[in-house]
């Protein structure tokens, strides 16, 4: 049986991931906190400091490059038809997102996600916990390294463990396109 792959895995060159996020901690930060009835009162499901970076940034075709090639190298065959702002994470000690999907569906929009494209913009070195899992039927740590861009159908359950010393950035975009049927 060929089975294709949940995943792919990219790479970005260190000195790219360094230049983005110097210019990323430009842009005015918010934070990011969901609790666990959907509410933003609290930051019991997530709780991350984000950046949204604009469609212009020379990172953004690099990401729609590897979501692209994800789409089309793994066989999801999405339609798709553009992409979203980057948004850059931090996740300082504490911090956290749990499990969730990237694709929602409103019921007003007239796109869905159907990437989601992440890069880890960190050395691993420079912060403890900090672990991205991917579920499809079991749970999967990807081994990332700095630079390392996954990229995955937006409807697969994901999550980052809690920061426990350091600070971890990454960078996700999402590539959408025609609403699913």
């Amino acid at each position: 049986m060929n089975h294709k792959p949940i995943w792919f895995i990219g790479q970005l060159p260190e000195e790219l991931c360094d230049k983005a996020v110097e210019e990323f901690m430009l842009v005015p930060a918010k934070a990011a906190s969901m609790g666990e009835d959907g509410s933003h009162s609290d930051n019991s499901h997530r709780n991350t400091t984000v950046r949204f970076i604009p469609p212009s940034h020379w990172l953004t075709g690099d990401l729609r490059s590897f979501g692209e090639g994800a789409n089309k190298e793994c066989g999801w065959d999405y339609a798709i038809s553009g992409n979203e702002n980057i948004q850059f994470a931090e996740y300082a000690v504490g911090q956290h997102y749990g499990w969730h999907v990237d694709n929602f569906p409103l019921g007003y929009q007239k796109v869905d996600r159907k990437v989601t494209v992440v890069t880890l913009l960190s050395d691993p070195a420079d912060y403890e916990g900090g672990d991205l899992f991917v579920r499809l039927y079991q749970d999967y740590k990807p081994e990332l390294k700095k630079g390392s861009v996954i990229a995955f159908p937006s409807i697969l359950e994901h999550m980052v463990t809690p920061v426990t010393k350091g600070v971890r950035y990454s960078a996700t975009m999402w590539i959408n396109g025609p609403c699913f049927r």
